[in-house]
Protein backbone atom coordinates (compact mmCIF):
# COMPACT_ATOMS: atom_id res chain seq x y z
CA UNK A 1 0.00 0.00 0.00
CA UNK A 2 1.09 3.46 -1.05
CA UNK A 3 2.12 4.96 2.68
CA UNK A 4 0.75 8.50 3.58
CA UNK A 5 3.37 11.32 5.25
CA UNK A 6 1.54 12.83 7.77
CA UNK A 7 2.49 15.71 10.03
CA UNK A 8 0.86 16.91 13.46
CA UNK A 9 1.47 20.48 13.87
CA UNK A 10 0.84 20.95 17.75
CA UNK A 11 -0.02 24.58 18.81
CA UNK A 12 -0.15 25.89 22.45
CA UNK A 13 -3.41 24.56 24.78
CA UNK A 14 -4.15 21.85 21.74
CA UNK A 15 -7.19 20.09 22.54
CA UNK A 16 -5.72 16.57 23.55
CA UNK A 17 -8.51 14.56 23.05
CA UNK A 18 -8.76 15.33 19.30
CA UNK A 19 -5.07 14.71 18.96
CA UNK A 20 -5.36 11.48 20.59
CA UNK A 21 -7.74 10.03 18.95
CA UNK A 22 -6.54 11.25 15.18
CA UNK A 23 -3.16 9.48 16.14
CA UNK A 24 -4.96 6.14 17.32
CA UNK A 25 -7.12 5.95 14.26
CA UNK A 26 -4.05 6.04 12.16
CA UNK A 27 -2.20 3.75 14.13
CA UNK A 28 -5.06 1.27 14.46
CA UNK A 29 -4.69 1.79 10.79
CA UNK A 30 -1.58 0.50 10.19
CA UNK A 31 -1.61 -2.34 12.63
CA UNK A 32 -4.48 -3.70 10.57
CA UNK A 33 -2.43 -3.23 7.31
CA UNK A 34 0.57 -4.88 9.08
CA UNK A 35 2.49 -2.11 7.81
CA UNK A 36 3.25 1.40 8.49
CA UNK A 37 0.81 3.25 5.84
CA UNK A 38 0.35 5.78 7.74
CA UNK A 39 4.17 7.88 8.83
CA UNK A 40 3.05 10.34 10.93
CA UNK A 41 5.64 12.68 12.82
CA UNK A 42 4.69 15.53 15.47
CA UNK A 43 5.51 18.84 15.06
CA UNK A 44 5.94 22.42 16.89
CA UNK A 45 4.85 25.13 14.82
CA UNK A 46 7.72 28.35 16.19
CA UNK A 47 10.59 28.18 13.92
CA UNK A 48 14.14 28.53 15.87
CA UNK A 49 16.19 31.38 15.96
CA UNK A 50 19.47 31.28 14.12
CA UNK A 51 20.78 31.39 17.59
CA UNK A 52 19.00 29.11 19.00
CA UNK A 53 17.93 25.02 18.85
CA UNK A 54 18.45 23.20 15.69
CA UNK A 55 15.18 22.35 13.94
CA UNK A 56 15.25 18.36 14.90
CA UNK A 57 15.33 19.38 18.35
CA UNK A 58 12.73 18.12 20.49
CA UNK A 59 10.26 20.32 21.82
CA UNK A 60 7.24 19.96 23.98
CA UNK A 61 4.07 21.43 23.29
CA UNK A 62 1.45 21.81 26.54
CA UNK A 63 -2.38 20.71 25.48
CA UNK A 64 -5.08 22.85 26.83
CA UNK A 65 -5.17 20.56 30.25
CA UNK A 66 -1.32 21.42 30.78
CA UNK A 67 -0.29 17.73 29.25
CA UNK A 68 3.13 18.57 27.62
CA UNK A 69 3.64 16.18 24.28
CA UNK A 70 7.00 16.43 23.02
CA UNK A 71 7.70 16.71 19.51
CA UNK A 72 10.58 15.51 16.92
CA UNK A 73 10.89 19.27 15.39
CA UNK A 74 9.46 22.51 13.70
CA UNK A 75 7.58 23.08 10.55
CA UNK A 76 10.84 22.19 8.31
CA UNK A 77 9.74 18.76 8.82
CA UNK A 78 6.45 19.30 6.98
CA UNK A 79 7.54 20.64 4.03
CA UNK A 80 6.48 16.92 2.37
CA UNK A 81 3.54 15.98 4.24
CA UNK A 82 0.73 14.51 2.09
CA UNK A 83 -1.39 15.42 4.98
CA UNK A 84 -1.15 17.80 7.69
CA UNK A 85 -3.44 18.21 10.96
CA UNK A 86 -3.15 21.71 13.07
CA UNK A 87 -4.12 20.92 16.25
CA UNK A 88 -5.45 24.03 17.84
CA UNK A 89 -7.76 25.06 20.92
CA UNK A 90 -7.10 27.83 23.28
CA UNK A 91 -6.14 31.15 21.74
CA UNK A 92 -6.37 30.17 18.19
CA UNK A 93 -8.79 33.13 17.50
CA UNK A 94 -5.37 35.33 18.28
CA UNK A 95 -3.05 33.07 17.25
CA UNK A 96 -0.05 34.86 14.44
CA UNK A 97 2.62 32.74 12.92
CA UNK A 98 3.39 33.68 9.05
CA UNK A 99 5.69 31.22 8.69
CA UNK A 100 2.75 28.13 9.42
CA UNK A 101 0.25 30.32 7.10
CA UNK A 102 2.87 30.24 4.15
CA UNK A 103 3.11 26.83 4.67
CA UNK A 104 -0.57 25.72 4.90
CA UNK A 105 -1.01 27.82 1.50
CA UNK A 106 2.44 25.54 0.32
CA UNK A 107 0.50 22.22 0.98
CA UNK A 108 -2.72 23.79 -0.51
CA UNK A 109 -1.34 24.80 -3.54
CA UNK A 110 0.30 21.52 -3.72
CA UNK A 111 -3.30 19.74 -3.23
CA UNK A 112 -2.30 18.20 -0.56
CA UNK A 113 -4.73 17.37 2.07
CA UNK A 114 -4.75 19.47 5.75
CA UNK A 115 -7.46 18.94 8.55
CA UNK A 116 -7.89 21.61 11.03
CA UNK A 117 -8.99 19.78 14.57
CA UNK A 118 -11.16 21.59 17.06
CA UNK A 119 -9.97 25.48 16.75
CA UNK A 120 -7.89 25.24 14.24
CA UNK A 121 -10.59 26.42 11.24
CA UNK A 122 -9.40 29.82 12.98
CA UNK A 123 -5.65 29.13 11.36
CA UNK A 124 -7.09 28.27 8.01
CA UNK A 125 -9.07 31.19 7.42
CA UNK A 126 -6.43 33.74 9.01
CA UNK A 127 -4.25 31.79 6.44
CA UNK A 128 -6.70 32.50 3.47
CA UNK A 129 -7.54 29.22 2.65
CA UNK A 130 -11.16 29.27 3.72
CA UNK A 131 -12.47 32.07 1.55
CA UNK A 132 -15.39 30.80 -0.50
CA UNK A 133 -15.64 28.11 1.70
CA UNK A 134 -17.71 26.71 4.66
CA UNK A 135 -16.42 24.87 8.06
CA UNK A 136 -16.77 23.29 11.33
CA UNK A 137 -14.91 24.00 14.88
CA UNK A 138 -15.93 23.98 18.31
CA UNK A 139 -19.37 25.19 18.85
CA UNK A 140 -18.39 27.25 21.86
CA UNK A 141 -16.27 29.02 19.70
CA UNK A 142 -18.81 29.73 16.55
CA UNK A 143 -19.65 32.94 17.51
CA UNK A 144 -16.71 34.28 17.91
CA UNK A 145 -15.44 33.25 14.61
CA UNK A 146 -18.30 34.74 13.40
CA UNK A 147 -17.17 37.79 14.34
CA UNK A 148 -13.95 37.45 13.06
CA UNK A 149 -15.06 36.17 9.65
CA UNK A 150 -18.45 36.72 8.86
CA UNK A 151 -17.91 35.61 5.28
CA UNK A 152 -17.44 31.83 6.09
CA UNK A 153 -20.55 29.78 7.09
CA UNK A 154 -20.09 27.32 9.96
CA UNK A 155 -21.51 24.44 9.33
CA UNK A 156 -23.37 22.37 12.20
CA UNK A 157 -22.29 19.16 11.07
CA UNK A 158 -19.53 17.03 13.00
CA UNK A 159 -16.86 17.91 10.32
CA UNK A 160 -16.69 19.31 7.18
CA UNK A 161 -14.84 17.85 3.98
CA UNK A 162 -14.27 21.07 0.83
CA UNK A 163 -12.34 19.50 -1.42
CA UNK A 164 -8.87 18.50 0.26
CA UNK A 165 -9.44 21.46 3.28
CA UNK A 166 -11.63 19.18 6.56
CA UNK A 167 -12.07 20.53 9.63
CA UNK A 168 -13.87 19.11 12.74
CA UNK A 169 -15.86 19.64 16.00
CA UNK A 170 -13.31 18.46 17.92
CA UNK A 171 -13.31 16.17 20.54
CA UNK A 172 -15.47 12.29 19.31
CA UNK A 173 -15.73 13.81 16.31
CA UNK A 174 -11.94 13.56 15.32
CA UNK A 175 -12.94 10.27 15.05
CA UNK A 176 -15.54 9.99 12.61
CA UNK A 177 -13.31 12.60 10.45
CA UNK A 178 -10.33 10.02 10.60
CA UNK A 179 -12.56 7.32 9.63
CA UNK A 180 -13.29 9.44 6.51
CA UNK A 181 -9.94 10.25 5.35
CA UNK A 182 -8.89 6.34 5.93
CA UNK A 183 -12.15 5.55 3.74
CA UNK A 184 -10.58 7.55 1.46
CA UNK A 185 -7.56 6.07 1.10
CA UNK A 186 -7.83 2.35 2.00
CA UNK A 187 -11.76 1.90 0.87
CA UNK A 188 -15.21 1.58 3.11
CA UNK A 189 -14.61 -2.02 4.38
CA UNK A 190 -11.36 -1.17 6.14
CA UNK A 191 -12.40 1.89 7.69
CA UNK A 192 -15.11 -0.01 9.12
CA UNK A 193 -12.30 -2.66 10.24
CA UNK A 194 -10.53 0.27 11.87
CA UNK A 195 -13.80 1.63 13.80
CA UNK A 196 -14.86 -1.80 15.11
CA UNK A 197 -11.84 -1.73 17.37
CA UNK A 198 -12.69 0.97 19.23
CA UNK A 199 -15.62 -0.33 19.78
CA UNK A 200 -13.94 -2.36 22.84
CA UNK A 201 -12.81 0.93 24.27
CA UNK A 202 -16.78 1.83 24.32
CA UNK A 203 -16.05 5.30 23.00
CA UNK A 204 -19.37 5.33 21.88
CA UNK A 205 -22.80 3.10 21.96
CA UNK A 206 -23.09 0.66 19.03
CA UNK A 207 -26.12 2.78 17.78
CA UNK A 208 -23.84 5.87 17.73
CA UNK A 209 -21.37 3.56 15.89
CA UNK A 210 -23.58 2.65 13.35
CA UNK A 211 -24.82 6.13 12.57
CA UNK A 212 -21.15 7.16 12.13
CA UNK A 213 -20.85 4.59 9.70
CA UNK A 214 -24.03 5.76 8.10
CA UNK A 215 -22.69 8.95 7.62
CA UNK A 216 -19.26 7.62 6.92
CA UNK A 217 -20.93 5.54 3.34
CA UNK A 218 -22.75 9.01 2.78
CA UNK A 219 -19.98 11.07 2.79
CA UNK A 220 -18.25 8.49 1.18
CA UNK A 221 -20.59 8.64 -2.24
CA UNK A 222 -20.51 12.40 -1.98
CA UNK A 223 -19.71 14.84 1.23
CA UNK A 224 -22.56 17.38 0.20
CA UNK A 225 -24.43 14.20 0.34
CA UNK A 226 -23.15 13.06 4.04
CA UNK A 227 -23.62 16.76 5.64
CA UNK A 228 -26.72 17.45 4.48
CA UNK A 229 -28.31 14.10 5.70
CA UNK A 230 -25.98 14.72 9.13
CA UNK A 231 -28.34 17.97 9.35
CA UNK A 232 -31.54 16.27 8.64
CA UNK A 233 -31.41 13.97 11.33
CA UNK A 234 -30.24 16.48 13.98
CA UNK A 235 -33.06 18.65 12.97
CA UNK A 236 -36.44 16.55 12.75
CA UNK A 237 -38.63 18.24 15.20
CA UNK A 238 -37.65 21.68 13.08
CA UNK A 239 -37.29 20.68 9.58
CA UNK A 240 -35.28 23.25 7.47
CA UNK A 241 -36.01 24.88 4.33
CA UNK A 242 -33.77 23.04 1.81
CA UNK A 243 -32.60 26.33 0.88
CA UNK A 244 -31.43 26.99 4.34
CA UNK A 245 -30.02 23.36 4.78
CA UNK A 246 -27.87 24.02 1.36
CA UNK A 247 -26.44 27.44 2.55
CA UNK A 248 -25.64 25.63 6.01
CA UNK A 249 -23.69 22.99 4.63
CA UNK A 250 -22.28 25.28 2.43
CA UNK A 251 -23.98 24.97 -1.27
CA UNK A 252 -26.65 25.71 -3.50
CA UNK A 253 -30.15 24.19 -3.26
CA UNK A 254 -29.55 23.28 -7.25
CA UNK A 255 -26.08 21.10 -6.20
CA UNK A 256 -27.94 19.46 -3.19
CA UNK A 257 -30.90 18.82 -5.75
CA UNK A 258 -28.68 17.11 -7.85
CA UNK A 259 -26.70 15.26 -5.49
CA UNK A 260 -29.70 13.24 -3.99
CA UNK A 261 -31.10 13.12 -7.61
CA UNK A 262 -27.83 11.00 -8.45
CA UNK A 263 -26.97 8.49 -5.40
CA UNK A 264 -30.22 8.29 -3.65
CA UNK A 265 -32.81 9.06 -6.63
CA UNK A 266 -35.12 11.40 -4.21
CA UNK A 267 -35.45 14.67 -4.04
CA UNK A 268 -33.63 16.11 -1.04
CA UNK A 269 -37.21 17.25 0.08
CA UNK A 270 -39.10 13.83 -0.35
CA UNK A 271 -35.35 12.17 1.92
CA UNK A 272 -36.10 14.52 4.47
CA UNK A 273 -39.59 13.56 4.84
CA UNK A 274 -39.11 10.27 4.88
CA UNK A 275 -36.59 10.59 7.73
CA UNK A 276 -39.26 12.51 9.37
CA UNK A 277 -41.98 9.77 8.70
CA UNK A 278 -39.50 7.18 9.68
CA UNK A 279 -38.73 8.50 13.14
CA UNK A 280 -42.51 9.20 13.35
CA UNK A 281 -43.23 5.61 13.01
CA UNK A 282 -40.35 4.44 15.69
CA UNK A 283 -42.16 6.78 18.02
CA UNK A 284 -45.42 5.58 17.23
CA UNK A 285 -44.51 2.21 17.80
CA UNK A 286 -41.60 2.58 20.80
CA UNK A 287 -43.71 5.26 22.57
CA UNK A 288 -47.32 5.61 23.90
CA UNK A 289 -47.15 9.18 23.04
CA UNK A 290 -50.24 10.93 21.75
CA UNK A 291 -50.45 11.02 18.00
CA UNK A 292 -50.88 14.67 18.29
CA UNK A 293 -47.19 14.93 19.94
CA UNK A 294 -45.69 12.77 17.42
CA UNK A 295 -46.65 14.70 14.71
CA UNK A 296 -45.31 17.97 16.75
CA UNK A 297 -42.08 16.13 17.44
CA UNK A 298 -41.52 15.37 13.74
CA UNK A 299 -42.44 18.79 12.15
CA UNK A 300 -45.70 18.89 11.22
CA UNK A 301 -47.69 21.40 12.47
CA UNK A 302 -51.31 20.04 11.24
CA UNK A 303 -52.24 16.52 12.29
CA UNK A 304 -54.23 15.83 8.82
CA UNK A 305 -50.85 16.39 6.97
CA UNK A 306 -49.21 14.59 9.34
CA UNK A 307 -51.47 11.52 8.54
CA UNK A 308 -51.66 11.84 4.62
CA UNK A 309 -48.17 12.15 4.51
CA UNK A 310 -47.59 9.18 6.97
CA UNK A 311 -49.84 7.12 5.05
CA UNK A 312 -48.94 8.45 1.44
CA UNK A 313 -45.68 6.21 2.60
CA UNK A 314 -46.64 3.33 4.98
CA UNK A 315 -50.28 2.45 3.45
CA UNK A 316 -51.79 2.71 6.79
CA UNK A 317 -52.72 5.76 9.17
CA UNK A 318 -50.66 6.54 12.39
CA UNK A 319 -53.92 5.19 14.22
CA UNK A 320 -53.79 1.60 12.08
CA UNK A 321 -50.08 1.34 12.91
CA UNK A 322 -50.37 2.56 16.48
CA UNK A 323 -53.67 0.02 16.96
CA UNK A 324 -51.48 -3.06 15.56
CA UNK A 325 -48.45 -2.27 17.59
CA UNK A 326 -50.89 -2.36 20.78
CA UNK A 327 -52.42 -6.01 19.61
CA UNK A 328 -49.01 -6.86 18.99
CA UNK A 329 -48.36 -5.97 23.03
Amino acid sequence: MKQVKVSFILLPGFALTSFSLAIEALSVANLLCGEEVYQYQICHAHLPLSSDISSNHQTTVTSSNHVPIETSGDLNLCQNSDLIFVCGYLNTADYDNPALFSLLRRVARKKGRIAALSCASFILAKAGLLQGKSCTLVPEYKTTFTELYPDIPIQENLYTVTDTLLTSAGGTATLDMLLYLISQDHGRDFAHNTSQQFLLERIRSSEEIQTSRRHLNLRMKSPCLGAAVELMEKHISHPYQITTLANKIGTTQRNLETVFQKYEQISPGRYYLRLRLQQARKMIEETHLSLTKVAQATGFSSQSHFSKCFKDLYNQSPSEIRQVNSSLN
